[in-house]
């Protein structure tokens, strides 16, 4: 797998590893020293568009097979496909503890105590779906890697095949 395949997927990982992090924190009692909802929009909109614009980009002329991209799912080393995986199931049930437990509060007679569960509410929902779509693009990315990478090895086992081939065979000579 070549190495912006690798940098890419960190990226996307590591973003979304931490957008995670922050998702579940919110769900802990009390108020936290967490990032403000304008930080999250600015992460995930720096992050996101430019490294899943990215990844289309590599899927598009990487050619989409499914059982292809099946079989190079199955090819990827199994902690970072696990991690992966990890984060793509953490990201969903935190987004539906998120829709489980968002409630509409605009009413203006809001205590301190119930803006502060809304405001953490909010972070958690601007944190959790694209810290979910990122754990997605970093698993797109690798697979389209590896797909990549078996062709790259295909065309040089071929060219090999044909350079033998062509050769000569270097057999006595009669006389």
């Amino acid at each position: 797998m070549r190495t912006s395949s690798k940098v890419h997927a960190v990226l996307a990982g590591g973003t979304s590893a931490l957008m995670l992090l922050v998702a579940g924190l919110t769900l802990l009692p009390g108020s936290l020293p967490l990032p403000s909802p304008r930080f999250l929009a600015l992460l995930s909109g720096v992050t996101l568009f430019p490294l899943m614009g990215w990844a289309f980009f590599r899927g598009l002329f990487g050619g989409f097979d499914r059982d292809l991209h099946r079989l190079a799912f199955r090819c990827l080393p199994g902690r970072p496909r696990l991690a992966l995986v990890a984060l793509i199931g953490a990201g969903v049930v935190l987004c539906a503890v998120d829709a489980a437990t968002s409630d509409s509060r605009q009413d203006a007679e809001v205590d301190r105590r119930e803006y502060e569960a809304v405001r953490e509410g909010d972070q958690r929902g601007m944190a959790v779906i694209p810290g979910t779509a990122l754990a997605a693009v970093a698993l797109f990315v690798l697979v389209t890697g590896e797909v990549r990478r078996a062709d790259d090895e295909a065309v040089e086992a071929a060219k090999a095949v044909s350079t033998t081939s062509a050769a000569p065979a270097s057999g006595g000579t009669r006389s």
